[in-house]
């Protein structure tokens, strides 16, 4: 379909809206967002040095002692890991929790 790029629609605009709203009434979600956007800083800086080594997945959980899929939740960012697991983790690729955390 052909659309003039001015008539374009993109959901995140609807999104982006949604989210400043949100901050701008909310503190509450504001802080939720700052946090949900350090978690995400956290996970990505992990599993992009585990690429970066050529370490599997499959490494990092053998060589820290978690298993294959805590190693995948962190990297998904799908839980709330506890602080052993990320040092653990972050031993394995080379790295101390503080540079991790930034």
């Amino acid at each position: 379909m052909n659309v003039p790029d001015g008539l374009r629609y993109r959901a995140s605009d609807d999104l982006d809206a949604y989210i400043a709203e949100q901050e701008r009434t909310d503190p509450g979600f504001a802080r939720g967002v700052a946090d949900a956007g350090g978690a995400i800083d956290v996970t990505t800086t992990l599993w992009q040095r585990r690429e970066e080594l050529g370490m599997s997945v499959e490494e990092v959980a053998e060589r820290s002692g978690l298993s294959d899929d805590e190693v995948g939740q962190v990297e998904d960012n799908a839980v709330d890991a506890a602080l052993v697991v990320l040092v653990r983790y972050a031993q394995v690729v080379g790295l101390t929790l503080r540079a991790v955390l930034g």
